[in-house]
């Protein structure tokens, strides 16, 4: 049976819309309108949506240097194979083995997280009188059961799921938020969370845009479905940039509507600033009462799951492609010779999330008081994964600089290609640099050590493949199907030889 039917993606299949769904799964905007916004409060105040639409401009900076990546390079690998192209197979090897680190244990956390919720659903809603042990590892089975399937069958099914339900648990939010607004809040109308008054100083601005930038995390996703996207230099830029706008406008109203809603004094901000209440959760308690509460914990619920979706999309394509490439095994490169779909690599990332699940299960037994698994699972490894993809963002806005500069020539712009990657650079390096500030837990102060050990453990990797497989290392990065030539791209063998695939 010839390659074709075993290592290629199915192309041309994906409209805008679909690209745009992976974008906003991975973004996971109620989920981030939930739990991150009282870390933005902490240092911000009541002037969060300041923070809020400064980091969103950070993150459109980089959304443009992306989507120009994307447009002119159209593999599933993505940030792998922009950085192959820049600085040469050994460092795009890097690229994609940071960013293939970030997503995997993002997708490990989230479903950790989301089977964790459900169970705590199920007892506010009356359906559990008391917690059951483990019960959330159950949860996490059929759900990587569900997610299996899912992603099995024609890449459309999953990207037009994870729209329905983004949309679906994102109108509730939006519904919420007019109201709050149409009320007035507690405060009426007001111009002074846009104010540095309301922030205090600029180090609390400064501080709080490292987490808001983590609200727009993942948007960039959307480029690894490039291979399988009918019309990618049209649906790249509006799925990057035009996502991540979106999402700045969508942030920005909803933090205001929760600022004019808690309110400006030190005591309502208190309110806004307890971890243990998450922002959404309270300001549905404050303005509709229990019920609503009980329904946005489900619409954050839904929007997780389909940002389990997104990271295991995101997730899977990286290792497919690195596979591909031969290093990391090939099996993992294997698509399903019907639907096109790299069923082996969604199979090993959510086995891997099982076995993950279960380690955190046993490690951490329930303790009556005590912090749940579940919660330490995604607490550690979405920290981990926050501090490789923030490293990411500004190696792929370098390699932007570096690539743009030696390949556009007359299409080049100092403004475009040179001051926009320098404001991406500048923003997510201050996220970098907060999120490599001490922690107080124990276990959470080992994030960044945890980061460092894989990046030496890729460099070993590949520095071993450079001496035993020379040949290999080289073809590292070249599935590259869309590099802006006259020449057709034999699919076939990914790689340009001058023949159309028939």
């Amino acid at each position: 049976m010839s390659a074709e039917n075993h290592n290629q993606l199915k192309q041309n299949v994906l409209s805008t819309w679909d690209v745009i769904s992976q974008s906003l799964a991975f973004l996971g905007p109620v989920m981030s309108m939930a739990f991150l916004t009282g870390y933005i409060a902490t240092a911000a105040g009541a002037g969060t949506p300041l923070a809020v639409f400064l980091g969103g401009l950070t993150m459109v900076a980089l959304g443009y240097v992306v989507s120009q990546f994307a447009t002119r390079v159209n593999a599933a690998g993505a940030i792998y194979n922009y950085a192959a192209k820049a600085f040469g197979p050994e460092t795009g090897f890097m690229g994609g083995w940071i960013y293939l680190f970030a997503t995997l244990l993002l997708t490990i956390a989230i479903i950790a997280g989301v089977s964790g919720w459900i169970t705590e659903w199920l007892m506010m809603v009356g359906l559990l009188a008391a917690p059951i042990p483990f019960l959330w590892v159950g949860v996490a089975v059929v759900l990587c059961v569900i997610l299996f399937f899912l992603s099995y069958f024609d890449i459309r099914i999953s990207t037009r799921t994870q729209l329905w339900l983004v949309f679906g648990s994102v109108a509730l939010v939006i519904a919420l938020a007019a109201y709050v607004v149409f009320k007035g809040g507690a405060t009426g109308q007001s111009f002074h969370p846009f104010s540095f008054e309301a922030v205090g100083s600029i180090p609390n601005l400064t501080f709080g845009m490292i987490f808001a930038i983590l609200m727009y995390t993942g948007f960039e996703s959307a480029a690894v479905l490039a291979e399988e996207t009918a019309k990618p230099k049209r649906a790249m830029p509006l799925a990057l940039v035009g996502t991540v706008a979106a999402a700045v406008i969508l942030y920005t109203f909803v933090t205001y509507a929760y600022s004019i809603g808690f309110g400006f004094a030190p005591e309502q901000i208190a309110v806004w600033q307890d971890p243990a209440a998450p922002a959404l959760f309270s300001i549905a308690g404050m303005y509709g009462g229990d019920w609503l509460v009980t329904l946005v914990f489900l619409a954050a619920i839904v929007d997780g799951f389909a940002v389990a979706m997104g990271c295991l999309t995101a997730s899977s394509r990286v290792m497919f492609a690195i596979a591909r490439d031969g290093a990391l095994p090939r099996i993992l490169s294997r698509t399903h010779t019907q639907y096109k779909t790299p069923h082996i690599a969604n199979g090993a990332v959510l086995g891997l999330a099982l076995i993950v699940a279960l380690g955190f299960a046993l490690m951490f037994p329930p303790v009556e008081g005590g912090v749940a698994a579940y919660t330490i699972q995604f607490g550690f490894l979405a920290g981990i994964g926050a501090i490789s993809i923030e490293l990411i963002y500004v190696f792929v806005s370098v390699a932007g600089i570096v690539w743009f500069r030696r390949e556009l020539k007359q299409d080049y712009s100092l403004l475009k290609h040179l001051v926009v990657p320098l404001i991406a650079i500048v923003g997510a390096g201050a996220a970098l640099y907060g999120s490599l500030q001490p922690q107080p837990d124990p276990l959470m102060q080992t994030m960044p050590y945890v980061a460092i050990a894989w990046i030496v453990i890729g460099i070993l990797y590949i520095a071993s493949l450079r001496i035993s497989k020379p040949g290999l290392v080289a073809q590292i990065g070249r599935d590259l199907s869309a590099m802006d030539s006259a020449e057709p791209v034999d699919t076939r063998f990914g790689h340009d030889t001058g023949v159309t695939a028939e």
